[in-house]
């Protein structure tokens, strides 16, 4: 292996000799997420074994690398020189020994995913379908519902991957469209307020079935429904889309969810969709994951099965809009 830059200077020609690629990984895992811990997650390692890699590195370089802090360990000025070099090298070292393709038969991983509750039921049955019939060596854990802190768990390497409609801007994160969020009303079939084009006042004096006050600004719909003069009010409020086809079900509560969304679970509920009175702003979700994963074959398989799902369910690739416009 060849560094370049300060790397090379500051490592005497014994120490390059002695270089294991595996501590140049853990270095980088270790800076990415600032944690001892978290990075042995990350890696698949024990957290000895990890540590027993940086007490190497630290001899190799001649420098303590990481300090004690409030959450786990800070880069020394050493190590925040070196990580530019270390990074560029492991992409090119990766980009060669990786083809992209990786074997479904003998591939391990065990990954963790930030899902958007309605995208569940559109876009994990093929990707699960695929584990299942030919990825034994692979598992899937799907963390769904509202989670504020999910940027930074991507950053430590404890989440893989997170879908939802936050547009994250910053260097180290990649948000790429996933598609489209295009919503109606739901109501229990035989509603007696849907006989006929229901307007914008009759809809905001229904009774609704909403999100939580911090997931309903996330979604916007009451934003865009003020814009155009007109409100409602929750009658009952949950934490959860998935409990909104049951409630509608068996009471005259209306709601707002994914046109897509509903498609999927009317075949299970007693529910039919109705065109909103008046426009929304259009909203998008989003893949968003560290940097650090866009030449991971598996990562980028991964990315690849849950977009072609998407697109697959809904059409909706067309209007992906991109993070920030």
């Amino acid at each position: 292996m060849v560094l370049s830059g300060d790397v090379i200077h500051r490592m005497p020609s014994k120490s390059l000799r002695n270089l294991d690629l595996n501590l140049m990984v853990v270095f980088e895992a270790i800076y990415a997420s600032g944690n001892i811990s978290h990075a042995a997650t990350h890696l698949g390692m024990t957290q000895p074994a990890v540590s027993n890699a940086l007490a190497r590195l630290r001899g190799l370089m001649d420098d303590p690398l990481f300090v004690r802090a409030k959450r786990g360990v800070a880069p020394t000025l050493k190590a925040r020189r070196t990580i530019g070099p270390i990074r560029d090298a492991l992409k090119l070292i990766g980009k060669q020994i990786h083809t992209g393709e990786i074997d479904f038969a003998t591939y391990e991983r065990d990954f963790r995913i930030i899902l958007a509750d309605p995208l569940e039921p559109i876009v994990m049955p093929p990707v699960i379908k695929t584990i299942v019939e030919r990825m034994p060596g692979v598992t899937l854990e799907c963390l769904t519902g509202y989670r504020t802190n999910f940027v930074e768990e991507i950053v430590e390497g404890t989440v893989d991957l997170a879908c939802f409609i936050f547009p994250i801007l910053r260097p180290d994160i990649i948000t790429e469209p996933l598609g489209e969020m295009d919503v109606v009303i739901v109501a229990r079939k035989g509603h007696p307020a849907f006989v006929k084009k229901i307007t914008a006042a009759e809809f905001a004096k229904l009774k609704h079935i909403v999100l939580t006050p911090e997931l309903r600004s996330v979604v916007q719909a009451d934003q865009s429904m003020a814009s155009q003069g007109t409100s409602r009010k929750g009658t009952y409020t949950v934490s959860k889309l998935w409990s909104f086809p049951p409630m509608i079900e068996r009471t005259d509560l209306v709601g707002i969810l994914p046109r897509w969304f509903v498609q999927e679970v009317s075949r299970n509920f007693e529910i039919e969709a109705h065109e909103m009175p008046g426009p929304l702003s259009d909203q998008y979700f989003y893949l968003t994951y560290h940097t650090r994963n866009v030449d991971d074959a598996g990562h980028r398989w991964l990315r690849e099965s849950i977009t072609q799902a998407f697109r697959a369910k809904t059409g909706s690739a067309a209007t992906a809009k991109p993070a920030g416009t």
